[in-house]
């Protein structure tokens, strides 16, 4: 009683504080997932600083905290102003001129030192070398180019050191279009027009105030805040998601948990009903010496009272320690409920047990002194299954219509498992009580015996059924379990496409690739990618060479993705002077520019060849010193149209007839490859340019009606067209009336090709292309296509590879791995539970043997005293030893097999899940809930450890006096 009363207080004691605990660090882990700019709020007010920035700031800074007060939050204030800025080359940009509470703190400074003084400027790196300018020059903003300009002077080269935290969540102070920000100080902003600025103030929410704890409510304060200004608040999203959480994981944790207590109340029952024997001749004793009411109540469940209470608090102490085991530490708070809990099971069980022996109360002296009960009725017992039929029937029809997460659709697979459980216990027991009986008739004794113990054995079907059940739990909890986590990993892998994804910040795609390769030479376990989201359609590049060892490819993407062909590349360039030669028919002074990109650092080269009136000439330009280290590609030719004396564009061609290199020296195109009109191509749709081999190189003239500023783009092909695409998804609709087109930029409109089509692509999903990011990167020539650039790495990347990435000169802005991506997914029924089913469906088995045990220790004497008399009888002592064992092992069998076959049964009435998520994700076929290795070792434990309680069983039920008679037989 002790035992059996520990198990369920254990579940009971451990159910409020995995609840609480799993739900305050799934919420943690939940915010900390999403970028910090998706929890950061901010508010943007235009205002004066009135001669007074640093004073007008706080006076801000206070205004916000009065009124949107979020507790625990560090708000950040600051100051933003549009301006311009004019490089070396006479172009204006946009910048913004701001300041930043703390800014020194969060960057880098490469050179100088932090602005201290009004005009003192911190700029970035790729900002100084556009102005060309470094610390202590000059520099001069202006708000528009009419306006006059305002001297500053530059003190420091800086870098951020994360860009991922919240400190830079405003996009004020982040890039969006134009410039890095310059940064100064407060004092800068005074007059005009720095004197308006955009006054700031930024918090990242803290975990408990997303939640709602204390009945904070975000929204409420958002709202009474926007008197301030502009309020920014991209919490709602995730607020509704962390109010839900708690709600479902409590009720994924009841599901889990209520089944295996009514299954521990009902043992305790059953154990109370076999060890009533015992009491009977107390209670005929005492009512024969006038005991009354209250007396023989006290008797009676006085005796149940020590192990009930031991009991409890045995199991709420391994509550408590399972609890902290499976969802971590918790609260004093916390313990307390789960004590609180954990007393409710004995409490319960006390008056199960009082209820029981009430009716040893009422039954009459003679009765009571009887050894062998009289009989119940079959009413009451028909009348429960039949509840229990309903019950499923209910559930399963539950489980199948739309919504089958309510009501009590969930528990349709354990609820249709008892029912079967219970009818097959019927069965069993009437089939063994027919076939033990023409067993003996038949002159089997074994299994004829075997078979009329079990039928006969009062109370016999509601232990087989105990242990069916608890079978059954175990069976499909393991199964449900395992698919839960299957389908967790198969989403993840598939929304980020390989095991670990970085989002990276790089200066361009060539820098991408060549990091990539730096960090991972022989291409194992690192890939270079890119995501285009805001396209239509969108767009998924992938390195194709390197997808095999490295995406998580399944059968529903289609055929991997072969590398594109390439067209024979033009040599890289790596001398010091470029030599052209070329036939002027123009009959004026012309110019070619030649665009080459650095294959290491991705960054733009141009030489101009300024061309004379000459017909045939050659001209030399050099290359700056350090353009091409590592040599360049050439990427496209630049040949402007220009007016003749009419005023229209002149329709006279330029003949390129080689291009070399000097220093060293050699020859890059020669006339074949010019004259070969398929390895160039000008912007798809643009009538800018006429190209035609001749036998001295390549002509190249103005289109007729040409006027658009690509006309002048001539790109080297060095990637086979049209591109290979993989389509998901309807075409895009201009693709039904005209060919596949794909936009590319600095390149327009590129011819496609669709080479698969697939249900799904991954981090796609049921939409969008997928294509070669390297044959991406060469069609863009020297642009970048747009997208989000990314680093996939298989799950056994070594450590240092992010360290080798940032070294190469990527800047990691987030990184994810479908671990991490899996087990935020919120999944249906027990699965926000995690292992908290699990533990109980153990549970459930181990109360079930406790149980059993119950009922083979009170049934020994009778049992012995039976074999006693079979022995007097003549009947072997052998056989009643094979009796002894083969009646146990045959309660086990027969409970473990009808048990997975209950679990089967009860999963086809159910039904598969269309999904196994709550946002009803189903882009992917959903794993069979009862697989075949989840049910094998499931079904195989479950064996195990019924098999060692059949053989104790077996080995305690010994009598010594029959043992030492056996072996004389023998």
């Amino acid at each position: 009683m002790l035992v059996l009363t520990a198990l369920p207080a254990a579940i009971a004691a451990a159910v409020p504080w995995f609840a609480v605990t799993a739900a305050a660090r799934g919420a943690v882990t939940a915010a900390e997932s999403i970028p910090a700019a998706q929890r950061t709020v901010v508010v943007h007010a235009d205002s004066d600083t009135g001669g007074d920035p640093a004073g007008a700031l706080a006076a801000f800074g206070e205004s916000v905290r009065r009124t949107l007060p979020m507790p625990g939050a560090e708000g950040v204030t600051g100051l933003a102003r549009p301006m311009s800025v004019t490089d070396a080359t006479g172009v204006a940009d946009h910048v913004n001129v701001d300041y930043r509470d703390g800014f020194c703190e969060h960057v880098t400074l490469a050179a100088g030192r932090c602005p201290a003084a009004a005009g003192d400027a911190a700029l970035t790196e790729a900002v100084a070398g556009r102005l060309g300018v470094g610390p202590g020059d000059p520099i001069a903003v202006q708000s528009t180019p009419a306006a006059p300009k305002i001297a500053m002077r530059v003190t420091g080269i800086y870098a951020i050191t994360d860009p991922s935290t919240g400190y830079w969540a405003d996009e004020l102070f982040r890039v969006e279009s134009g410039l890095d920000p310059i940064y100064t100080v407060a004092a800068t902003f005074t007059g005009t027009p720095l004197g308006k600025p955009v006054f700031t103030w930024s918090a990242e929410v803290p975990v408990p105030l997303l939640r709602g704890d204390g009945g904070y409510d975000l929204g409420e304060a958002v709202a009474r805040a926007g008197t301030l200004g502009e309020v920014v608040d991209p919490t709602a999203a995730l607020r509704a998601d962390l109010s839900g959480a708690g709600a479902r994981l409590l009720r994924a944790v009841l599901l889990a948990a209520v089944p295996v207590l009514l299954l521990g109340w009902y043992a305790i029952a059953l154990a109370g009903r076999y060890t009533a024997r015992d009491r009977r001749r107390d209670a005929a004793l005492l009512k024969m010496r006038g005991g009354n009411r209250r007396r023989l109540i006290t008797l009676l469940s006085g005796q149940h009272l020590a192990p009930l209470l031991a009991g409890g608090l045995l199991g709420a102490a391994a509550g408590l320690a399972a609890g902290r085991l499976l969802a971590g530490p918790g609260t004093p708070a916390t313990a307390a409920w789960s004590v609180a809990a954990a007393a409710v099971v004995p409490v319960v069980a006390l008056v199960t047990l009082a209820a029981s022996d009430l009716l040893l109360i009422r039954t009459p002296v003679v009765a009571l002194q009887r050894e062998v009960p009289a009989t119940r009725g079959g009413i009451a017992a028909l009348l429960a299954d039949v509840l229990l039929v309903a019950v499923a029937v209910a559930a399963a029809y539950q489980a199948r219509s739309g919504s089958p997460d309510a009501g009590i659709g969930a528990l349709a697979p354990t609820a249709v498992a008892v029912a079967v459980v219970v009818l097959l216990a019927r069965v069993l027991i009437r089939a063994a009580d027919r076939g033990g009986s023409a067993a003996l008739r038949g002159g089997r004794l074994r299994s004829g015996l075997t078979a009329v113990r079990m039928s006969r054995l009062a109370g016999m079907d509601r232990v087989f059924a105990l242990l069916a059940v608890a079978v059954t739990i175990l069976v499909t909890t393991a199964g449900q379990t395992t698919a839960d986590r299957e389908a967790q990993t198969e989403r993840a892998l598939s929304e980020l496409g390989a095991a670990r994804v970085l989002t990276v910040s790089a200066p361009s795609w060539t820098t991408l690739k060549q990091a990539v390769a730096t960090a991972d030479p022989q291409g194992r376990y690192a890939m270079a990618a890119a995501v285009d989201r805001a396209g239509a359609p969108q767009v998924l590049a992938v390195d194709t060479r390197r997808l095999a060892a490295v995406a998580a490819w399944r059968p529903e993407y289609g055929p991997r993705p072969q590398p594109p062909a390439e067209s024979e590349p033009v040599p890289p360039v790596t001398g010091r002077e470029l030599v052209l030669q070329v036939r002027n028919d123009r009959g004026m002074p012309s110019a070619v520019d030649v665009i080459l990109q650095n294959n290491r650092t991705g960054s733009r080269v141009k030489v101009t060849f300024v061309l004379s009136r000459a017909v045939e000439q050659t001209v030399t330009e050099p290359v700056a010193a350090g353009d091409c280290d590592g040599g360049c590609r050439l990427v496209r030719w630049q040949i402007p149209t220009q007016l003749g004396p009419d005023g229209k564009p002149t329709r006279k061609p330029l003949t390129l007839r080689s291009l070399a290199q000097r220093g060293p020296d050699a020859e890059l195109l020669g006339t074949d490859r010019l004259t070969d009109t398929t390895r160039w191509r000008t912007v798809s749709g643009d009538g800018g340019l006429e190209l035609s081999g001749t036998r001295d190189g390549l002509a190249v003239g103005p289109a007729r009606g040409s006027a658009r500023t690509e006309s002048d783009r001539l790109y080297a092909v060095d990637t086979a067209l049209p591109l290979p695409v993989t389509l998901a998804g309807p075409a895009p609709v201009p693709w039904r009336y005209g060919e596949a087109a794909l936009t590319v930029t600095g390149a327009g409109q590129v011819p496609a090709r669709v080479t698969a089509v697939a249900p799904v692509l991954p981090v796609l999903g049921a939409g969008g292309l997928l294509t070669d990011f390297d044959a991406l990167r060469r069609l863009a020539g020297e642009a970048d296509p747009t997208g989000v650039t990314q680093v996939w790495l298989t799950a056994g990347a070594p450590a240092a590879v992010v360290d080798r990435l940032k070294e190469a000169g990527l800047t990691v802005l987030a990184d994810e791995t479908a671990a991490g991506r899996a087990s935020r997914t919120v999944g249906r029924g027990t699965a926000p539970a995690g292992w908290f089913p699990v533990f109980c469906a153990v549970i459930a088995l181990l109360t079930a043997a406790a149980a059993t045990a119950v009922a083979a220790s009170v049934d020994r004497g009778p049992q012995r005293a039976a074999a006693a008399a079979l022995r007097v009888q003549g009947v072997s002592a052998r056989t009643l030893a094979a009796t002894r064992y083969l009646g146990p092992f045959a309660l086990v069998i027969g409970a473990v097999l009808p048990g997975v076959l209950a679990a089967l049964a009860s999963r086809r009435l159910a039904g598969e899940p269309d999904s196994l998520f709550v946002d009803g994700w189903r882009l992917l076929a959903p794993p069979g809930v009862l697989g075949w290795a989840a049910l094998l070792v499931s079904g195989l434990a479950a064996m195990i450890c019924l098999a060692a309680l059949a053989w104790l069983i077996a080995v305690s039920g010994r009598n010594p006096d029959s043992y030492r008679e056996g072996r004389a037989d023998r």
